[in-house]
């Protein structure tokens, strides 16, 4: 089966009253990367996972927003 770029979606679920969230995805980078974590730690729990997508129950607290780091230009000029 083949999903379009529109389809390959990646949904992370969480509510206040539980201290876990639900990602689901089909990008196969974080597919690569849950898997691991999974392997690695028994707080990311494996519900489903196919050639297409997977499913993982992990910590909310491992949700994370963030801006992109925001460089002056000396730390710029520094960098280059």
């Amino acid at each position: 089966m083949w999903l379009s770029k529109e389809e390959q979606e990646t949904i992370i679920i969480f509510n206040e009253a539980e201290p876990s969230a639900v990602v689901e995805t089909c990008n196969k980078k974080l597919r690569h990367k849950l898997m691991d974590y999974h392997a690695k730690s028994t707080s990311v729990i494996e519900q489903r996972s196919d050639d297409i997508s997977a499913r993982y129950v992990i910590p909310k607290s491992w949700v994370k927003v963030q801006m992109p780091r925001q460089l002056s230009e000396e730390q710029r000029q520094k960098w280059h």
